[in-house]
This record gives C-alpha cells, structure tokens and sequence, in this order.
C-alpha cells in the first residue's frame, strides 16, 4: 500500500477494490435513501440541487454483490485512485441498471 497522504481514502474504499465500475448520473438506491457518499472520501451524493453535492459518479454494477448503484466513488477519488484500487470504467453506462 502507498503511503501518500491519500491513505485514508484507499482504506475507506478498501472493500470495492478490483471493481468495474459505471460512471453515471445519481440516483437513489432506495426509496429510504436519500443520499449516498463517496465510498473513499465521504462526498455527498444527492438527487437535489444543493452546492457542494456530487450529481454524478461511478456506481457499483448489476455484478456487485449489495446490487447495481449501492456503492459510489466521486469523480476525483475515482481519478485519483484508479492505479491503486485496480478499478476499471465500465465501457458502457447503458449496461447499468439500478434498482
């Protein structure tokens, strides 16, 4: 592991390491949910208009275990992280169904 000063991030995410993941717009996993956070920062996911509020990430797929959309990663962490979690872009958002 890299001891960069974004270790804290790696270990946040550690679970969704090696995972395909599918850049697309928010929505909620849940009618019970509403809102979701970057699994390695913490960023803020949310539906609604608000500032500092992420509308677009990259998502679990239909191939994750807790089910397509239940884990998000922020754009930058995704940028950021990519080499060390071993994540790789989805070639097709169109291919996601969220439930």
């Amino acid at each position: 592991m890299s001891t960069c000063p974004e270790d804290w991030r790696i270990t946040n995410a550690e679970h969704l390491k090696g995972q395909r993941l599918h850049f697309r717009k928010y929505t909620r996993w849940s009618d019970t949910w509403d809102h979701d956070h970057c699994a390695a920062c913490g960023a803020r996911f949310a539906e609604g208009k608000e500032p500092d509020i992420q509308h677009e990430g990259y998502a679990t797929g239909n191939d994750y275990p807790k089910g397509a959309g239940y884990d998000w990663v922020c754009k930058q962490c995704f940028d950021d992280l990519t080499e060390e979690m071993q994540w790789s872009a989805a070639p097709d958002p169109g291919v996601l169904e969220a439930k």
